[in-house]
C-alpha cells in the first residue's frame, strides 16, 4: 500500500491531476457496471431457480400419478385381506381391555402375549407393540420382527418414524410397508392402545412384490422416452436439463450416450440432500459434468427413493446478462474517454502558468540576490496581475525573492560587523591572557611549585589570578571572580589586577591592599559592579601564610593526603560595601603542602540534570590527586570536572591557582 502512495507522489503535479480526473472520472462507471452486473446476476439466478423450481414439480407429479395409480389398484386387492388383521387386532385388544394382572403388557403369563404368538404361529401374521417414548421397550413376538421399523411405508419415512410422529386412534390405520433390499411388500393394521403404546399386526404380501418394484422402471423407461438429453429450449440463449438419480445417487434419466460421464451424488452429497429436503430448503449445487458447470436444483422423491435434478449451464444464465453489462460498459467508457480528452485540455491550460511559474522560481538559486537590478528583472517575469491562485503564488514568490534579497544585503553587513567584533573579542581575549602570569613554571618562585589555569565561558571571561613576586622570600598569590560575565567583566578584571599590581609594588598587605581595591572599585563603578577576592602572601623560607578573603570560595590546603579548608572571611566582595575594613589572617604552611584556590565555576558546574559539582567532590577530588605534581593535578581536576558536566554547556569560568610549598631555603 505505501509504495503505491510514493509512487504517486513522486509523479509531477500536472500527471496527478490527470490520474485523479481520470479515476473519478472512470470510477462511478465502474461502480453503475459492478451495481447493474450484480442485479442483473442476481435476477438472472431467481428467474432460473423459479424455473428449475417448476421443473421439478411437475416430474414430482409424474412420480406421484404413476406411483399412486399403481400403489391404490393394489390397495383395492388389500380390502379384502385387511379383515384377517382386523380380527387379530380386536382380539388383543379385547384381552387389553380386561385390565386384569393377567392381562397387562408384561409378564409370560400374559393374555396379550399368548394371542400374539397363537396369532404368528398359526396365521403367519407378524404382530408386536411399539413403545413410542422408548422403542427399545417395544414388546415382539419373535426378535427378527424387529426389522420392521426399518422399512418403507408408502410416505417414504421408515416404519419407526411414521409410528413415533404420527397420531393414531381406533378403529386401526392400514398403510402398506417395502423392503427394497429383500424386495417385500407388508400391510399392517395400527391400532391405538395408549398415549404410550401402539399395536401393529402385519402380514408378508407375496403376490404384490413385483407390482410395487415394477413401478419404478416403468416410470424410468417413460421418461427415458420423453426427457431430451440436449434439454429443453426455455428461451433463445437458456437451456433447462432434467436429470433422475436413482437411490444409489447414480444417473438413469436421460440414458448415457457413450463417451459421457454420467451424474453421480456421492454418499456425503446424497445425506447434504435428504438432509436438507427434509428441512423444505432448496437443494442447490453448482458442479461440472462433462467440461459444463452447471446450476443444479434438487429434489429427492422419497417414495421411490429418486433424485430429480434439473440442470441450467452458469452460461447459458450469465450469458445475456453479460451482453447487456458489456453494452453498458462500452457506452461508459466512452464516456469516459471523452470526459478524459475535456479534463486534459482544462488541465493543460490550468497547469500551463504553474510550469512558467515553476521554470521561473528554479532560477532563483542562480540568481544573485546582492544586486538589486538582477532581482527586479527577475520578478517582473512573474505575472502579478492574475487574480487566481497561480496570481497570487506569483504575488507571493515576488516578495519572498525581494524581502530575501534585502534580509542577505542586511546579513552580510551583520557578518560584516559580526567579523570586526569578533576579531576584536579575539584580540580582548589575547590581551586579557597577556594580563595573566605566563611564567609560573621558572625557578623565580623556587621551591613553589606554581599552576594556574583559567578557561572563559565565553570568548573573554570574568575570572582573575595572579602570582606576584614581592621580595625574595615572599611571593603573593591572587584569585578572584567578577560579578558579571563577557567584556564588561574582563574590564572589570583587568581593572582589579592592575591596582592589585600596583598596591603590592608598594608594599602593602593583604588586608591593606583589599581595602583599597574595594575603595577604588566602589568609586568607579557605575554599573555596580563587585568581585569577590582572595589575597595570599606566603613566605618562602619560614612558611608564613598571610590572607584576606573578600567573599571569595575558601582555599584548600592539602597536607599528608588530609584536605582542610583555609578558615577565616575578611568581608565581603570588594565594590559592594566602600567603608568596610577587610581583617588579615594568617597560619604557617608546612613543608610538601599544598593551596588549591578555585572559582565558583569549578564547585557550580552543571552536569545535564543540573546537578552542581559541589564542595564536596571537590575535596574528595583534591584528596584523590594529592600525589601527583601541580601539572597531573591541574588536569586531573580538570578532566574531573569534564567528566561530570558530560554535555552539558560550561555555565562559568573555570579558574584554579595550585601553590606546592615543597621546601624551605
Amino acid at each position: 500500500m505505501i509504495k503505491p502512495i510514493k509512487y504517486f507522489s513522486s509523479l509531477s503535479f500536472k500527471s496527478r491531476l490527470l490520474a485523479l480526473i481520470l479515476v473519478f472520472a472512470i470510477l462511478p462507471v465502474l461502480v453503475i457496471v459492478a451495481v447493474l452486473y450484480y442485479t442483473q446476476t442476481q435476477a438472472a439466478l431467481v428467474k432460473n431457480h423459479f424455473y428449475q423450481t417448476s421443473n421439478n414439480i411437475m416430474f414430482s407429479e409424474i412420480f406421484d400419478s404413476y406411483y399412486y395409480r399403481t400403489v391404490n389398484s393394489d390397495l383395492e386387492i388389500l380390502n379384502g385381506r385387511r379383515v384377517k388383521l382386523r380380527l387379530m387386532s380386536k382380539a388383543i385388544m379385547d384381552a387389553f381391555s380386561l385390565n386384569d394382572e393377567t392381562s397387562g403388557l408384561n409378564g409370560s403369563s400374559s393374555i396379550i402375549q399368548n394371542i400374539m404368538f397363537e396369532s404368528t404361529s398359526a396365521s403367519g401374521l407378524m404382530p408386536f407393540i411399539f413403545d413410542k417414548k422408548n422403542p427399545d421397550n417395544s414388546y415382539y413376538v419373535k426378535a427378527d420382527y424387529r426389522r420392521l421399523l426399518n422399512y418403507s411405508t408408502i410416505t417414504g419415512k421408515t416404519l419407526k418414524e411414521f409410528l413415533e410422529h404420527n397420531s393414531f386412534r381406533n378403529p386401526g390405520t392400514f398403510h402398506v410397508l417395502t423392503d427394497k433390499k429383500n424386495n417385500d411388500v407388508y400391510l399392517m393394521n395400527i391400532t391405538y392402545m395408549d398415549e404410550d403404546h401402539l399395536l401393529v399386526v402385519t402380514e408378508r404380501q407375496h403376490d404384490l412384490v413385483s407390482d410395487f418394484y415394477n413401478v419404478n422402471m416403468q416410470i424410468i423407461d417413460a421418461l427415458n422416452n420423453v426427457i431430451k438429453p440436449e434439454g429443453r429450449e426455455l428461451s433463445s440463449s437458456r437451456r433447462l436439463f432434467t436429470f433422475i438419480l436413482d437411490s444409489n445417487g447414480v444417473q438413469v434419466v436421460p440414458e448415457i450416450k457413450e463417451g459421457e460421464k454420467p451424474l453421480i451424488f456421492n454418499q456425503d452429497q446424497r445425506s447434504k440432500i435428504k438432509s436438507m429436503f427434509d428441512r423444505k430448503q432448496d437443494v442447490t449445487f453448482e458442479m461440472s459434468l462433462n467440461g459444463t458447470v452447471y446450476q443444479m436444483l434438487i429434489s429427492y422423491y422419497n417414495q421411490m427413493g429418486v433424485y430429480i435434478v434439473s440442470a441450467t449451464p452458469i452460461s447459458d444464465i450469465l450469458g445475456s446478462q453479460r451482453e447487456e453489462t458489456n453494452k453498458f460498459l462500452m457506452i461508459g467508457c466512452t464516456i469516459a474517454s471523452v470526459a478524459l480528452v475535456i479534463a486534459m485540455i482544462l488541465v493543460f491550460d490550468l497547469v500551463k502558468p504553474l510550469s512558467s511559474v515553476t521554470r521561473n522560481t528554479k532560477n532563483i538559486s542562480r540568481l544573485d540576490l546582492r544586486d538589486v537590478v538582477s532581482v527586479r528583472r527577475f520578478i517582473n517575469r512573474f505575472d502579478r496581475k492574475g487574480t487566481d491562485e497561480v496570481g497570487e503564488i506569483s504575488k507571493a514568490i515576488s516578495k519572498m525573492t525581494i524581502n530575501l534579497s534585502s534580509n542577505i544585503c542586511n546579513l552580510l553587513e551583520t557578518q560584516d560587523r559580526q567579523r570586526k567584533i569578533e576579531g576584536e573579542l579575539n584580540t580582548a581575549k589575547d590581551i586579557q591572557l597577556g594580563i595573566l602570569p605566563d611564567n609560573l613554571e621558572s625557578q623565580t618562585f623556587a621551591p613553589l611549585k606554581i599552576k594556574g589555569m583559567m578557561i572563559p565561558a565565553k570568548e573573554v571571561g570574568g575570572d582573575l589570578y595572579d602570582v606576584i613576586e614581592l621580595d625574595e622570600d615572599n611571593v603573593a598569590f591572587v584569585i578572584g571572580d567578577v560579578s558579571d560575565k563577557g567584556v564588561p567583566a574582563a574590564l572589570f578584571m583587568v581593572m582589579t589586577v592592575t591596582i592589585v599590581r600596583q598596591c603590592f609594588s608598594l608594599k602593602m598587605t593583604s588586608a591593606a591592599v583589599m581595602n583599597e581595591v574595594n575603595k577604588i572599585l566602589c568609586t568607579h563603578n557605575p554599573n555596580m559592579m563587585f568581585v569577590t577576592l582572595f589575597l595570599g602572601v606566603l613566605n618562602r623560607k619560614t612558611g608564613s601564610f598571610t590572607y584576606a578573603n573578600g567573599g571569595h570560595c575558601q582555599p584548600l590546603i592539602c597536607h599528608d593526603n588530609k584536605v582542610d579548608v583555609l578558615e577565616g572571611l575578611s568581608g565581603p566582595a570588594p565594590g559592594v560595601a566602600s567603608d568596610f575594613e577587610y581583617k588579615e589572617f594568617s597560619c604557617s604552611m608546612e613543608q610538601n603542602s599544598r593551596i588549591f584556590m578555585y572559582t565558583d565555576g569549578i564547585s557550580e558546574a552543571n552536569n545535564e540534570a543540573k546537578e552542581l559539582f559541589g564542595e564536596d567532590r571537590i575535596k574528595q577530588s583534591v584528596n584523590k590527586f594529592s600525589s601527583l605534581d601541580v601539572m597531573s593535578f591541574s588536569d586531573g581536576m580538570l578532566n574531573e570536572i569534564l567528566a561530570y558536566r558530560g554535555s552539558a554547556p560550561q555555565s562559568d569560568d573555570i579558574t584554579m591557582l595550585v601553590v606546592d610549598f615543597l621546601d624551605c631555603f
